[in-house]
């Protein structure tokens, strides 16, 4: 969800947080040292937004475990690597990267490895491919999965690329529940907005409103301006399904946010948007 933000974070930070702070003392194998050291840097930029640094930085900490024959060390920035490949929009270049993750990781990496394989392979409208990641992820996800809330998350993207908007409205209220009382704001309004785009897609353009609103609000507080545009264009598409006024506005806000934060593709669809709306607000027929 496509993934998720600041989900993505957090695990990569986690990651590079397992290693004890005595690799680091200066009385360390230099290739362990080097190793650390560049992941922990491609946390960093990924924090930063900096996506292409981070994915080059992971590269070179995953070929150094290699290199001392440290699997887990390799997998686990093989994955983070592919993550931040899927935050450029790079997916077929992620599922590549996720192919050895998949081989070298322990189970909870090789569960996060299908999720985000799932993610690249909605990202590029493979849905059948989509769906067996997810019920290879799902079969893994038993009990108390600390994935559980990411994993209904994509499969409520996955519903609704199949046009099945009550599975998709169930597995987002799911994440929902599981994201109640955590702190996972990002993950949250992602539910939210899956949500909304449910509820839309099911004919309740009234209560979707609501749910985009949500989303809105936690994605302006985390400052995501790309989730901020989507709002925006999910909002105007909701005004403009219940005939309420403020749908221009709508589209205008999304592309005034994608033109500022440099998102060609958002801007380009909040144009086009904006232009077929424009015959509704001169008083002509759509």
């Amino acid at each position: 969800m496509r993934a998720k933000l600041l989900w993505i974070a957090a695990l990569i930070l986690a990651g590079c947080a397992a290693a004890p702070d005595s690799a680091y003392a200066p009385t360390s194998p230099p290739r362990l040292k080097a190793a650390l050291e560049a992941e922990s840097d491609g946390a960093r930029r990924y924090g930063r937004g900096d996506y292409a640094a981070a994915a080059r930085r992971f590269d070179e900490a995953a070929r150094t475990y290699a290199s001392i024959d440290d699997t887990p060390g390799t997998a686990r920035n093989r994955l983070h690597q592919a993550r931040s490949e899927l935050a450029q929009a790079r997916a077929e270049a992620a599922l590549l990267t996720l192919e050895s993750a998949e081989r070298g990781g322990d189970a909870g990496l090789v569960l996060d490895a299908l999720l985000l394989k799932a993610q690249a392979q909605l990202a590029l409208d493979r849905q059948s491919a989509a769906q067996q990641s997810l019920a290879a992820a799902s079969g893994r996800c038993a009990g108390a999965c600390p994935q559980a809330a990411s994993l209904h998350l994509l499969q409520a993207r996955a519903a609704l690329a199949a046009n099945r908007a009550p599975d998709a409205l169930e597995h987002a209220d799911t994440a929902l529940k599981l994201l109640q009382g955590k702190d996972e704001a990002a993950e949250t309004g992602n539910a939210w907005r899956l949500a909304a785009a449910a509820r839309l897609a099911g004919g309740d353009a009234g209560g979707a409103l609501p749910a985009a609103q949500a989303a809105l609000e936690i994605d302006r507080r985390l400052a995501l301006a790309e989730k901020i545009a989507r709002d925006w264009l999910l909002i105007g598409d909701i005004r403009k399904k219940v005939g309420a006024g403020g749908t221009a506005a709508a589209y205008r806000r999304a592309l005034d946010v994608a033109n500022a934060a440099g998102l060609a593709d958002l801007a380009r669809i909040a144009a086009r948007a904006l232009a077929a709306d424009a015959p509704v607000l001169q008083g002509g027929t759509p």
